[in-house]
Order: C-alpha cells, then structure tokens, then sequence
C-alpha cells in the first residue's frame, strides 16, 4: 500500500522524483562563495528548486511531520538530494555547513543568517551604482545591458507595484521615467543632441525604445553617416580610432588641453590601440633617425681626421725635402 502511495505520487508533488533527480546534479553555473554573490545565487538555486517542485525543502512548506510512513523514507530520500544539489554548488569551505546540517531548510537558513545583507543595504549600494554608472569606453549595448542587470536586482529587491489599475499606473510610469533618465545621464556627452530630443518628445518614450534610437545612431556613426548639424564623435565607444576630432572652444579640466572634454581625455580613458601603434612607429622613425645621423656623423668625422692626417703627412715630406736641398 505503501509502495503504491510513492509509485503514483503526482510529478508536480514535492515528494516526486524524476529519473533525472540525482545526488550532486549541478542546478546553475553558480558556484556561493560568500556574502558578495549570495543574493544572486540564492535567487537562482530558487528558481531551479521551483521547477524541481523541491523548494518547499528551504522554504519550510514541505516538511517531514506531514507525512506518515514510507512517505517519511521518501522525505529523507528527496531532502538528501536536495542538500547535494546545494552542495554541488557551494565553496569547498562552506561545504561543512551542508555535510552537518539535519535538512535542507536548516543548511539554508544558516546561509541566510550569515551571508545576506539587510535589503536596505543593498539597495544603497545598488542605487549608488546606478547613479554613478558611466558609459566611458563602453559601446551602447554594454553600457545598457550593465544598466539593466543592476535595474533587474533592483526591482527582486524592492518589488514594484504589478498592479495594472488606474490608481497604481502614475507610479509605475514614475519608476518608468526613472529608468529612462538614468539610461540618458550615463550617456557620452557625444550624445547631446540625441538626448535633447529624447527628452523633449511627448509622450516620454520607453527606455527600451530609446535604447534602439540610440543604437542606430551608434550605428550611424560607425559607417560615417552622421547628420552635419550634429556634434562630432569625439570618441566611438566599442571602436577604435587613432583619431580624436577637435572641437574650438573645449578645455579639458584634467589635462588642460583644449579640443576635447575631461569624459574623453586619453589621460583617463586610455589611449585607444592605434594610436599607441603610432607612437611606437614614430618612436622608432625617431631612433632610426638618429642612429643614421650619428653614423653620418662618424663617418664625417673618419674623413676629416683621413684628410687631415695626409696633410700632415704631406707637410713632413715637405719639411724632409726642404731639408735635404738646403743641406
């Protein structure tokens, strides 16, 4: 009876074990090390739990005391596998924290008291990234996609209305624009012009939207199709050039040279690839210059010193001849 009541357990039950549920199967590519990954991993073995139907193991919605029984067994079976999963994809240092644990919900806890930060925290740190986040050398997309990652660990953190009623609508337009200003703000000011008219457009555009038009113009500039109204790149991120376009009137406030701003100087950035190969070349015209005027020198020097030696030796046999006639 016992062994019919396993045998046609429902898959989707907690308790169910599919051929492919064994020890130590690696569930993410996520290996916890500590506090500084925690909140990642644990969103991630939560969500690959959920579509185990074992995340009832750490959560506490599934526990040994409802069950009776060979069910108990089938219990203990499914929490021991449970707890490789998690071992599997910890540090070998934290491993003793899951060989000594009674259960799964325990191993986990314990995690949770130690490694994760308080939300408020974390938050902090987020929106300070955010803020400060630059595109710099990085081309539209990478900039975007490091804007984004940090938008969606945000958003698990402080958990935005889902509501889609009127009375819930202007907030989430608000936290909307938000993402979009602070997509903007991060921008090259190469962008200018572009961001000029993002902002003036109404209805206020989607970030995503904006991402694309921003995109295009990227591409624009790449192939050399740029509108001549618009200000010229000084420095295309994700390509790079030998040549850094002046613009009158500029001064940059680190270095103090004019034609380019502090966002672009070199000084900061770095200097872009080929411009270094160029330094290099000029360098060695430089040196390859000046051993051949040193050579040219020497050799000077040798038929100076040839010359004058002759004529010292002509004047000796001068003197020797003159001698003789008068003797």
């Amino acid at each position: 009876m016992a062994k019919n009541e396993v045998s046609s357990l429902d898959h989707n039950h907690p308790l169910y074990l599919q051929a492919g549920d064994t020890k130590g199967l690696v569930l993410i590519p996520i290996k916890f090390t500590g506090p500084e990954n925690y909140a990642l991993w644990s969103r991630a073995i939560k969500l690959a739990l959920r579509g185990k139907s074992k995340l009832g193991f750490v959560d506490g919605s599934c526990v040994k005391a409802r069950y009776k029984g060979e069910l108990v067994e089938q219990w203990e079976k499914c929490n021991a596998i449970v707890l490789s999963w998690i071992g599997s994809i910890v540090s070998n240092e934290l491993m003793p924290s899951i060989v000594y644990a009674s259960d799964a919900r325990k191993a986990w806890n314990d995690f949770q008291e130690r490694f994760d930060r308080s939300n408020m925290t974390r938050i902090y740190h987020f929106w300070t990234k955010i803020t400060t986040m630059r595109q710099g050398t990085d081309s539209v997309t990478s900039y975007y996609t490091k804007m984004k990652d940090l938008w969606d660990e945000l958003d698990v953190l402080a958990l935005l209305l889902c509501c889609d009623c009127e009375e819930a609508r202007p907030s989430i337009e608000l936290l909307k624009s938000q993402c979009l200003l602070q997509f903007l703000m991060g921008l090259n000011e190469s962008y200018n012009n572009v961001r000029s008219n993002i902002l003036a457009r109404r209805p206020v555009v989607t970030v995503n939207k904006v991402y694309a038009i921003v995109i295009q113009e990227e591409s624009q500039r790449s192939l050399g199709v740029v509108d001549t109204h618009k200000d010229p790149l000084t420095m295309l991120a994700g390509k790079t050039q030998g040549f850094r376009p002046r613009r009158p009137g500029m001064i940059c406030e680190y270095c103090g040279y004019k034609g380019h701003l502090k966002e672009n100087c070199y000084k900061i950035v770095g200097y872009p690839q080929t411009l270094k190969v160029r330094r290099k070349v000029v360098n060695l015209v430089e040196l390859l210059g000046s051993l051949a005027a040193e050579h040219r020198l020497e050799e000077a020097i040798s038929q100076e010193s040839t010359v004058q030696q002759q004529r010292i030796r002509c004047r000796d046999i001068f003197l020797l001849r003159k001698s003789i006639h008068n003797s």
